[in-house]
């Protein structure tokens, strides 16, 4: 695990000792008032860092939802997986999302990121098959030819990204599809975020 401060070790040590005495996490509020901050800001910052240095696991959405990674866990987060990408709603919409699937906290190391559902056959030969998940790091930025989700209109889809000029084209890794080729001035066209994993179900 990587290092960390005197103070995120005093906080680790008192979330620690929590847990050993009530048998559940304490709260944002419990350790802003052991510590005596005067906002929540402050603790927030620890916790954050706690987790990206693999001390301590969380779970969104919830007031004691504090874990401490002891010796031989591994941390976890879960990921919502989005299936049908309903018209005119957000991609990580709740009508969208199909499930929370857990997944390592190294590969999980940015908020926000999220599975996607393959369909069809156009990125076989990058190993990406029809029906399996693609976790995608949000970001509105990706390297020319890296795979991305993008979104045109109301529809998601996986491809290397390629931007030109006056143009973007979109390129699938099966030879019977041609490239996709917008111009700046077709559609609304945004990259959602960069694929980092694929994962599959035999």
């Amino acid at each position: 695990m990587r290092k960390i401060t005197d103070r995120q070790k005093q906080v680790l040590e008192y979330i620690c000792d929590f847990i050993d005495e009530h048998s559940y996490a304490p709260s944002i509020r419990d350790i802003q008032k052991h510590f005596g901050l005067k906002s929540t800001k402050g603790v927030k910052d620890h916790i954050d860092r706690l987790v990206e240095k693999g001390y301590l696991s969380r779970t969104e959405g919830t007031a004691r939802a504090l874990k401490v990674i002891r010796d031989g866990d591994k941390a976890t987060r879960k990921v919502p997986l989005i299936g049908t990408v309903a018209a005119g709603l957000p991609l990580l919409a709740e009508e969208n999302i199909e499930d929370y699937l857990p997944v390592s906290a190294d590969m999980a190391r940015t908020e926000g990121m999220f599975f996607l559902r393959v369909n069809g056959d156009s990125m076989i030969n990058a190993a990406i098959l029809d029906g399996d998940l693609v976790l995608v790091r949000p970001q509105p930025f990706v390297e020319q030819g890296e795979i991305a989700v993008v979104r045109i209109g109301d529809e998601a889809t996986v491809k290397r990204f390629f931007r030109f000029n006056t143009r973007v084209e979109l390129h699938s890794e099966n030879p019977d599809y041609t490239p996709i080729v917008y111009s700046d001035e077709d559609e609304d066209i945004r990259i959602v975020g960069k694929v980092t994993a694929v994962f599959r179900t035999l």
